[in-house]
């Protein structure tokens, strides 16, 4: 019983709930709060034993949930050691269930709410600003209610008491999820037009925080050569496939990596093979991830727009030049500077920039800094991200790394809300990711007019995203009842050139099925 925490708990925490499934959800409400403690399961004779004999620095919680007649009874204690003696602090709530929901995730939802407000009141910290949704994606919630004619101060006060998410969020999520409704398909439009999404796995160096399967470029050789051949196999396929049954392409997204990391006659040939393949009279937009500033040539943007993009990222993700050393940036503030006016000059639709709150050191101060600096050239879509510390990045491998905190990270964003607002932008996408500083969010802002439909399609899963090249996910969309499968492409990029024919039939397969229940 003796599984002591990592991390700014400063306990030994034991969880004894009825079911495996409840001990799960409390689980993940403590991983909200205090990402490096790792709860130990214990048996109800051990919670008797323990109580017989607390632990001065230790807590348990345990839980249950019982059915009632027309509702779910959730009950928490946390039993822990004060002033020398034993205390128990005790939650109890009434759950009815949620038109989407089964009992099994009822009573987790129930569990989750109680260990929520128990953890925020006996350790004195601020709630998470999101309550207890942990998933990508909180504007689907929205878009169920939404589709069930509710109007909007209905869906706002049933985040803030289903959900425990504050009203400010709540707000934010429902004001977005009705500026999206506009660009959402019908069902009828969801069964002919498709997205298209290609993974370019290569960048000029791979940033500290990064989690994404990126290598090298340098280096790399004939390895490039070899996975754009598999690429352009797939896609030949992909594009017979959707020939033949006359569905059209709405979106293509090249992403990766850092697409624009590719030599010149790789690049040009990748874009003259999606325009052959996927660039006809149902496409609305064309995206490609520059990100990196130090990619960007006049070569590079002379090719995008001669094969139709529209739309790019230029990322600078801060503009303090300490923190781009830091963060494993090869370029520098004015490169970016250089870049985006440089990209000007070739007449995108639209330029997007990346930036992030949380950088390691960064205070609201820096990033007001880079906002000025952004502010000057007047971009058509900025995203802000909130840094994630994710396993498989640098940043989570670093010792003494000291994650920003949840009020300084919150003022960030707040900096950034007021800053678009002021250039005339309107948030219209969001989402969210685990391990996130503060538990906050990702949110993209756009001029009216420079929506990012791709953004919106993939966040909101009401149409099918056709993922291709390495680390790619295809999601098919059943139109009838907007419920989704998966698969997924490699990570690795020897293992896709290796297997991409075995993911090339599973995934056409996938498509064939979702598309014969519509």
């Amino acid at each position: 019983m003796h599984a002591r925490n990592r991390g700014a708990m400063n306990r030994i925490v034991y969880f004894c709930f009825s079911r495996p499934d409840l001990d799960t959800a409390a689980r993940e409400m403590v991983h909200l709060y205090f990402p490096d403690t790792e709860p130990t399961s214990i048996t109800a004779a051990q919670l008797q034993h323990w109580c017989n004999q607390p632990e001065h620095d230790g807590v348990v919680i345990e839980g249950f949930v019982e059915d009632r007649a027309h509702s779910l009874e959730c009950g928490v204690r946390l039993h822990s050691v004060r002033d020398g003696q034993l205390s128990c602090v005790e939650q109890q709530c009434s759950i009815n269930l949620l038109p989407w929901e089964k009992q099994a995730s009822g009573g987790r939802r129930g569990i989750r709410l109680l260990v929520n407000k128990l953890l925020a009141e006996y350790f004195k910290i601020s709630k998470s600003p999101w309550g207890i949704l942990r998933g990508i994606r909180p504007t689907k919630i929205v878009h169920r209610l939404l589709d069930r004619g509710f109007n909007t101060t209905f869906i706002q006060g049933f985040l803030v008491r289903e959900y425990d998410v504050e009203l400010l969020r709540a707000k934010l999520v429902t004001d977005i999820a009705i500026r999206q409704r506009a660009f959402l398909l019908t069902a009828e439009q969801a069964r002919k037009v498709i997205s298209i999404y290609i993974g370019i796995p290569f960048c000029p160096s791979r940033c500290l925080y990064c989690s994404f399967p990126a290598f090298s470029i340098d280096g790399a050789g004939q390895q490039v050569d070899r996975f754009l051949e598999a690429l352009r196999h797939e896609m030949w396929a992909v594009q017979e496939f959707l020939a033949e049954r006359q569905i059209g392409v709405q979106t293509i997204y090249i992403g990766g990596g850092t697409p624009t990391s590719l030599p010149d006659p790789l690049f040009r040939r990748l874009l003259d093979d999606v325009s052959q393949l996927f660039t006809g009279a149902q496409l609305r937009e064309y995206t490609v991830e520059a990100g990196r500033p130090d990619t960007i040539t006049e070569d590079k943007l002379s090719i995008m727009r001669e094969y139709g993009v529209g739309r790019i990222s230029i990322n600078p993700q801060s503009m303090r030049e300490h923190t781009l050393l830091a963060i494993g940036r090869t370029h520098r503030p004015e490169d970016v500077e250089h870049a985006f006016r440089l990209a000007r000059q070739f007449d995108f639709n639209t330029i997007n920039m990346d930036i992030i709150a949380g950088l390691p050191g960064e205070t609201p101060t820096d990033i007001n800094y880079t906002l000025e600096r952004i502010a000057a050239l007047r971009p058509d879509n900025l995203t802000v991200h909130t840094l994630a510390v994710k396993r498989g990045s640098g940043l989570k491998e670093q010792s003494g790394f000291e994650r920003t905190g949840a009020d300084t990270v919150r003022a960030m964003l707040a900096n950034c809300a007021m800053a678009t607002q002021v250039w005339g932008m309107s948030p219209y996408y969001l989402y969210r990711q685990k391990y996130m500083a503060g538990n906050m969010e990702n949110v993209g802002y756009a001029l009216p007019g420079k929506e990012c439909l791709y953004n919106i399609q993939i966040m909101e899963e009401r149409q099918t995203i056709l993922g291709l090249g390495a680390a790619a996910a295809t999601k098919a969309v059943c139109p009838a009842s907007w419920q989704l499968e998966s698969c997924y492409n490699p990570k690795d990029v020897s293992t896709y050139i290796k297997g991409y024919q075995a993911c090339l039939e599973r995934k056409l397969a996938l498509l064939g099925r979702v598309l014969r229940r519509n």
